[in-house]
């Protein structure tokens, strides 16, 4: 998998040069559509050739010498591809880069000196990345780190209990048992004994846990009952991002808890995305340090004072032009990046597909002063 970094590299190593790039949907539901990326490969191939009808016919040589270098590396790929997109680079007639992409992107095609980079950021969406899991019941409970699907066991915090007591028997072995209204003085015991070793067992975990990357979110699954006091003993450490996954069960497979955390960061990626936009427009409608719309976005980037642009996953699908000059434009000023999907992008796109939480406003009212000025 490429990383958006690995990408700017290949950029700076061909921003003079003329490059195909190709962003493919590789996904394939149904069987009978698993060559579908052929088709919208040509498609994408005949629309980038229209555009360069008038081109210069070196320009156009060398396009069609890259679609030949493309089309040859791809003539031994068959049935569908094993990852949501695919990515392609192709220059001076060698494809520089053959990469799957962990999430979907829009079928895109581009001509241009460098890489196009806008696309690639439509697929950082998606329950891609890192967590830790805890599965716990009463007597362990179970640490996982999962990166991207990969799943493998850390640590393992157990239940001991006072060896004196006896499980099954529920006394001491060399106590003298005492019949009490309410059972057996020793069964009270032992029952008094798990309970505190439950307790040590879960600030043990929430120790260990707290000590894990910090930065990382932390899914809790497990015994209903253990559930809950597990998660208030992880925040009671400090634990700040802990996420409840009921859907784990206490013997939950590795299969289970990939799918959990992907679909648990999907949701939490979707949420986070809702709350940005909520927050461009909220100050936009206050003229607080932020615009929406294509046209005050641009004007926003050519004053340089971007701190955040946003734009919708239908934005950069239906403008990759000006999507692409607006990302470089923000890149240039060290601005974040953000491409939003779902809910989020529907409500951006309500206000044009794109906006910027600004450091400082352009967008200066006219004074008193100057509109008198202006008037004479």
């Amino acid at each position: 998998m490429v990383t958006f970094t690995e990408l700017l590299g290949l950029d700076g190593e061909l921003c003079d040069t003329p490059a195909l790039t190709l962003y493919l949907d590789g996904r394939s539901e149904n069987p009978a559509w698993r060559t579908a990326w052929r088709r919208s490969l040509k498609q994408e191939e005949n629309r980038l050739r229209a555009e360069l009808a008038d081109a210069s016919r070196d320009e156009r040589e060398a396009f069609e010498r890259n679609i030949e270098a493309l089309e040859g590396h791809l003539a031994h790929r068959r049935g569908a591809f094993d990852a949501p997109g695919w990515l392609g680079v192709v220059a001076e007639g060698c494809v520089r880069l053959d990469a799957s992409l962990r999430a979907v992107t829009p079928t895109i095609g581009s001509w241009r000196r460098g890489v196009a980079l806008a696309p690639f950021l439509c697929g950082s969406e998606g329950g891609a990345g890192s967590a830790w899991v805890v599965v716990a019941d009463s007597r362990a409970a179970r640490i996982f780190r999962c990166d991207d699907h990969i799943v493998r066991r850390v640590d393992t915090v157990r239940t001991i209990t006072h060896p004196d007591y006896d499980d099954d028997l529920g006394a001491a072995h060399d106590a003298p048992f005492h019949q009490g209204p309410r059972g057996g003085v020793g069964r009270e015991a032992a029952e008094r004994e798990r309970r505190e070793a439950r307790s040590r067992m879960l600030r043990t975990l929430a120790t260990h846990v707290r000590a894990l990357s910090p930065d990382l979110p932390v899914f809790v699954g497990g015994t209903p009952q253990l559930l809950v006091e597990a998660m208030q003993a992880m925040t009671r450490e400090g634990v700040t991002s802990v996420i409840d996954a009921p859907a784990l069960g206490a013997r939950a497979r590795v299969s289970e808890i990939a799918r959990a955390v992907h679909e648990g960061l999907v949701h939490r990626r979707h949420a986070a995305e809702q709350e940005l936009v909520g927050e461009l427009l909220r100050r936009n409608a206050n003229d607080d340090l932020a615009a929406a719309g294509a046209a005050a976005t641009g004007r926003a980037l050519d004053d340089r004072c971007v701190h955040t642009l946003i734009l919708s996953t239908s934005f950069v699908a239906l403008q990759p032009e000006v999507a692409e000059v607006f990302v470089r434009s923000a890149l240039a000023q060290d601005a974040a990046v953000e491409v939003v999907s779902g809910d989020a992008a529907r409500t951006l796109e309500e206000s044009g597909g794109a906006g910027v939480l600004l450091r400082f406003s352009p967008f200066r009212a006219v004074s008193e002063q100057e509109g008198e000025l202006v008037g004479v």
